[in-house]
């Protein structure tokens, strides 16, 4: 999260507007975006409806379950995805990578 927090200016004059989605409740969620000083908010998906929709659940790992994976993706205004970097166990997303997407997706 502190990596799109790092580039949030230029996601946003990208037309992006950030959110970022935890299993934790929002209470949770709430405490580690102050934690972390995210200025973009944090959505709880508690019941994992989210990320059992966008395809980005990951059965097990270390003992937890139904947990997902890191990723970023980027859904457009008519709530079509346009763009997803799932990343590798222990690994996290490219945001350069979602910044030149979305970037692209701007500029049609």
């Amino acid at each position: 999260m502190s990596s799109l927090q790092d580039r949030i200016d230029e996601f946003r004059r990208s037309g992006v507007e950030v959110y970022g989605l935890s299993v934790d409740t929002h209470f949770a969620a709430a405490a580690w975006a102050k934690e972390l000083g995210l200025t973009f908010p944090m959505l709880s998906d508690f019941n994992r409806e989210g990320m059992t929709a966008l395809g980005i659940t990951l059965d097990e790992f270390i003992g937890y379950r139904n947990i997902s994976h890191r990723a970023i993706i980027i859904v457009d205004r008519d709530r079509v995805v346009r763009y997803v970097d799932v990343a590798p166990i222990r690994g996290m997303p490219d945001p350069d990578a979602a910044l030149n997407a979305a970037r692209a997706l701007a500029h049609g």
